[in-house]
């Protein structure tokens, strides 16, 4: 294989979810400025030329030359393949790329799909019921109250507000009638568990190349209890994140399923999953993201972060994770880290 010079880079901006015409809080998988420039920047950092390429459509409208390797940041909007079009395409192109292969990315799409994959698994995951249609509400097998009601195939808490955990059947029919008018969807009604959440982080395939745990906490350090992390609290950064314990029995359970789980949809390059802890400390997992943002200040980088791994070293991580999966014997520069040591202490979501 030729030398990596130039990658490009596919990704839908604001400009494009606007071009869809739908409300904007329905859309929120944009690539944004900060996440873009810290991208491009750390890419240059390790010797290459970044390219933006625009989104996987944009890629099919025209020929595309003088690219060596894709980085993958496309996820789409509305459609129930929207993660797996990218990679569908840069297969057809023969490029490779950064990141999942469609299987995978069409099955951390759909939570049904993956918590359906998890119960034949045995994998800790809360019970829950797929509601196709409304009608379905009425009908459905429902787990014991209190629930949390999600969109079957959207992410970035699209969807769920400070409304979202249900505790009676007459709300869950209004709150379902509510999703179903604005999304137009299918959703589960997943049995909600009160206690801590928290992210795994990990980049690698045959091998890791990082992996942590990090805890979501409020703004008096405590675990979420019964609060959730909706998608306006997420923007406005209304919670921080802190370390797990990597040696304490906790971390080492959750830790072995998500290697698990990871281990069964390789290629990835790189994901984070959400986990709920209960009271008796018994983990859950919600969702496996193969679409893991690499905004500085989001999940997956924060978890380098205060794991010890600066911003341009997660880029080169999953870099080098990819460039193996590839057969690209090319080797990464050595960069100096900036200073990211694993104290223990926490950042701001």
């Amino acid at each position: 294989m030729r030398k990596i010079k130039n990658i490009g880079i596919v990704l839908e901006t604001k400009a494009d979810a606007m071009k869809t015409g739908r409300p904007l809080d329905q859309l929120y998988h944009w690539r944004e400025p900060g996440e873009i420039a810290a991208i491009t920047g750390a890419i240059k950092e390790l010797g290459f030329t970044p390219v933006i390429l625009g989104t996987p459509a944009d890629i099919a409208a025209q020929s595309v030359s003088g690219v060596d390797f894709i980085f993958n940041l496309s996820v789409g909007f509305v459609d129930r393949y929207r993660l797996a079009a990218g990679p569908a395409l840069y297969s057809l192109l023969k490029l490779p790329y950064s990141g999942a292969d469609p299987y995978t990315k069409m099955m951390s799409q759909h939570k049904h799909a993956m918590k359906s994959f998890w119960d034949k698994l045995g994998i800790p995951t809360p019970e829950w019921a797929y509601i196709h249609t409304p009608g379905d509400v009425r009908t459905a097998s429902l787990p014991p109250f209190p629930l949390i009601l999600k969109p079957a195939y959207e992410g970035s808490s699209i969807g769920i507000d400070e409304n979202s955990v249900i505790h009676s059947k007459k709300r869950l029919l209004a709150k379902a009638d509510e999703i179903f008018s604005r999304l137009n969807m299918p959703m589960i009604a997943e049995r909600f568990i009160a206690g801590r959440e928290c992210k795994v982080g990990i980049i690698g395939n045959s091998e890791t190349e990082f992996s942590g745990i990090i805890e979501d906490i409020g703004a008096d350090g405590r675990g979420l209890g019964e609060e959730i992390l909706y998608f306006r609290a997420k923007k406005a950064g209304t919670y921080s994140k802190r370390t797990l314990a990597a040696r304490d029995d906790l971390s080492k359970r959750i830790m072995k399923d998500s290697r698990r789980i990871y281990e069964l949809f390789r290629p990835v390059d790189y994901g984070t999953m959400d986990v709920r802890v209960d009271g008796q400390g018994r983990h859950y997992f919600l969702e496996f993201n193969a679409d893991a943002t690499l905004h500085p200040q989001r999940t997956l980088a924060q978890c380098c972060a205060l794991n010890g791994a600066d911003y341009r070293t997660m880029i080169a991580k999953i870099l080098s994770a990819s460039f193996k999966r590839w057969g690209i014997k090319q080797p990464l520069p050595r960069i100096k880290s900036e200073s990211a040591h694993h104290t223990g202490k926490s950042r701001r979501a």
